[in-house]
Formats: structure tokens, C-alpha cells, sequence
């Protein structure tokens, strides 16, 4: 599976290199990524002290995604807590995106030095936003191929078998004649 990384610069006056950072997100321990081709809900714990935190302190950020070869640059407002994230893809490419702030408020305040941001991404295939590429990629992978349904199939009813024989011949049988051999 490939990744979309993310990563944000303050605007810079004319001539100054920026300086690009990506949030590291406590809950993985890893710069956030998002997965190409999958809508999901993701949720990234910054702590206050990283240099992207400091960064979203000056509104708008200057942002870039970028996926092998290909990378878009786009503003982003920090505003509240919450984001979408469109993206377009082609042929296992990135072809265009955009991330911006679902509600119009400010950046949360850090709780025990940490704030917490949710992106929320969707992905469409081409040019449009009719056919979503995720859902179509996600029911792909748990489609089970037809010779591994048969065998599965099979080592099931070879279970069943066996255990069954053995409670037959180890247990029932011989309780069977127990009671039997009392009787008599």
C-alpha cells in the first residue's frame, strides 16, 4: 500500500527557504499519511512542543501532498479541529488534492499539551466526484478467491469429522456400554 504524506510551511517573505514540517501524530508515532485510495478516519494527536504545532499558530500555512513523483502544493486555514481531505486519483497516481477546515472556528486548545486534529479523506477516481475509488479498493481485498472457498470448505468438514468420530469412539461409545454392562 502507498502513502499521500503531508506536510505544511508558514508563508515566508521573498528569498527565505521554508522550512517544511509534518505532523508527528502520538497515536502512531509516525508522520501523518494517508492511505492511497482508502476513505478513512484518522486522528492525529500533536503535542504542543512539535515544530508543526508552531507552525499552525500562523494562519494560513502554506501545504503540500505529496504521492512518488507528483506533489500539489495548496493553502490551508487552521480552523477548528476538524478536516476534509479530497482526493483524485488515476491509475495508482495522484492526480489532484486538497485538504481544508470542515467548521469555522479556532484551533482547539492543547489538552495536557496535546491537541487533536481528525482528517476525514475520500477519494474519487479521475477527474470527478461520482465514482469513489476507496470503497471499490476495500471490497476488492476480502473478496475470497473461489479455489480457497472449496478448500476451506473442505478442511472444515474434515474437522467436523474427526471430531466427531473422537467424541463417538472416546466418549459416547463407552458410556454407551457402560450403562449397558450396569444394566445387565
Amino acid at each position: 500500500m502507498s502513502y499521500i504524506t503531508f506536510e505544511c510551511t508558514q508563508y515566508t517573505s521573498d528569498g527565505e527557504a521554508p522550512v517544511w514540517v509534518q505532523p508527528h501524530c502520538i497515536e502512531t508515532d509516525k508522520s501523518l499519511e494517508f492511505p492511497y485510495g482508502r476513505d478513512t478516519v484518522m486522528q492525529c494527536s500533536i503535542k504542543r512542543s512539535s515544530p508543526f504545532h508552531r507552525a499552525m499558530q500562523h494562519n494560513p500555512l502554506r501545504c503540500r501532498i505529496q504521492h512518488n513523483s507528483k506533489q500539489i502544493e495548496f493553502p490551508l486555514r487552521v480552523q477548528g479541529h476538524n478536516y476534509n481531505a479530497i482526493f483524485h486519483g488515476e491509475k495508482g497516481q495522484l492526480a489532484a488534492g486538497t485538504i481544508y477546515p470542515v467548521a469555522d472556528r479556532p484551533l482547539p486548545e492543547a489538552v495536557s499539551g496535546v491537541t487533536t486534529i481528525i482528517f476525514s479523506p475520500r477519494w474519487y477516481e479521475g477527474s470527478s466526484l461520482s465514482v469513489l475509488m476507496a470503497n471499490k479498493r476495500h471490497e476488492e481485498e476480502f473478496i475470497i478467491s473461489p479455489v480457497v472457498a472449496v478448500m476451506f470448505c473442505i478442511l472444515t468438514a474434515c474437522v467436523v469429522y474427526v471430531v466427531g468420530r473422537v467424541y463417538i469412539e472416546g466418549s459416547l461409545i463407552p458410556r454407551i456400554l457402560a450403562k449397558q454392562q450396569k444394566s445387565e
